[in-house]
């Protein structure tokens, strides 16, 4: 795969579980400051499309290539070396319960030998004073609100410099009134250009804030455009069938 502003490209792939075929044959380009919102149902599969971006959940049969590398034909030891560079913003936040903020923001860019411990310490008290969370460096996960610690998920993954960030519903785990500080917070990161793919139900963001909206229903992307096309001019019926329902 050649670069030309490519960060991923995803060439047919399929997932099963068994005999049930949950997404089948699906292929798509991710450039470098695309914002892509995933958008769908319940249990169409979205989820498990994201996951399969960095192999958190292995493709059964295709091929995802990032920054000109086949991810689907590396051995597990080349693989530590390049995931990193793909975040992951789960819907549970994931922090360490027993490291403090900063220790959790601060763990694995030092692993990872991309900074020193007081160089990692340093960014890690910018972005929390950035992100209105200053203060809070020295305080456990349990001490934060659910807002709050998804704030600090997010600042973990970009404190290890990803090329391609990917969000699995960073808000639905969040009572309605952190939801706000979550998705300003993601807005900020993609008006800087950070290269992000989010599953996510809410509309308003995904038509705001991303460049391209993907709609998945019956095993794939059923369909796709931009933010006004996708919601002000939906060709498919299973399409206009999900937005009537999600505006009623």
């Amino acid at each position: 795969m050649k670069d030309n502003g490519i960060v991923m490209q995803i060439d047919g792939i399929s997932k099963s579980y068994g005999s049930n075929e949950v997404l089948k044959n699906i292929s798509l380009t991710i450039s470098r400051g695309d914002v892509i919102a995933i958008i769908g149902p319940s249990g169409c599969g979205k989820s498990t499309f994201i996951r399969m971006l960095n192999l958190l959940e292995r493709p059964t049969s295709g091929k995802i290539f990032f920054e000109n590398q086949e991810l689907t034909a590396l051995p597990p030891n080349r693989l530590m070396d390049i995931i990193p560079r793909i975040g992951m913003v789960f819907q549970q936040f994931n922090l360490f319960r027993n490291l403090t903020v900063k220790q959790n923001i601060t763990l694995a860019p030092v692993l990872h030998r991309l900074c020193t411990q007081k160089e990692a310490e340093n960014l890690a008290l910018k972005m929390l004073e950035r992100f209105d969370l200053a203060g809070h460096a020295d305080k456990y996960p349990a001490q934060l609100s659910g807002g709050q610690q998804q704030r600090v998920s997010i600042i973990r993954t970009i404190a290890m410099k990803p090329a391609l960030v990917l969000f699995d519903e960073p808000t639905s785990a969040l009572d309605p009134e952190m939801v706000g500080e979550v998705l300003g917070m993601m807005k900020e990161l993609a008006e800087e250009g950070m290269t992000m793919a989010v599953v996510t139900h809410e509309m308003k963001f995904a038509r705001k804030v991303s460049n391209r909206v993907l709609f998945f229903d019956n095993q794939g992307i059923q369909e796709q455009g931009t933010p006004d096309e996708v919601f002000d001019n939906p060709r498919d019926p299973r399409l206009r069938e999900f937005l009537s329902k999600i505006s009623s």
